[in-house]
């Protein structure tokens, strides 16, 4: 296994792990509107960054594959 499939699985679980801490503050009826924006806006962040990285090393894998 490359290197770069590594990367993508444990990046997908991190992901995952987001999503569901993301689900787990939508889902509580204690806090309201705005501290459930303030509790997600960083983990949408976290995720896009993360998403971000995992295109940028499969450019780069093509890349160095001559794609």
């Amino acid at each position: 296994m490359d290197i770069t499939k590594e990367y993508e699985e444990c990046m997908h679980k991190l992901i995952k792990k987001l999503e569901e801490e993301f689900m787990q503050i939508i889902a509580n009826p204690k806090l309201d509107k705005k501290e459930k924006n303030l509790r997600t806006k960083p983990l949408v962040t976290k995720k896009q960054i993360l998403l971000n990285t995992l295109e940028s090393l499969k450019l780069v894998e093509r890349s160095s594959n001559g794609e």
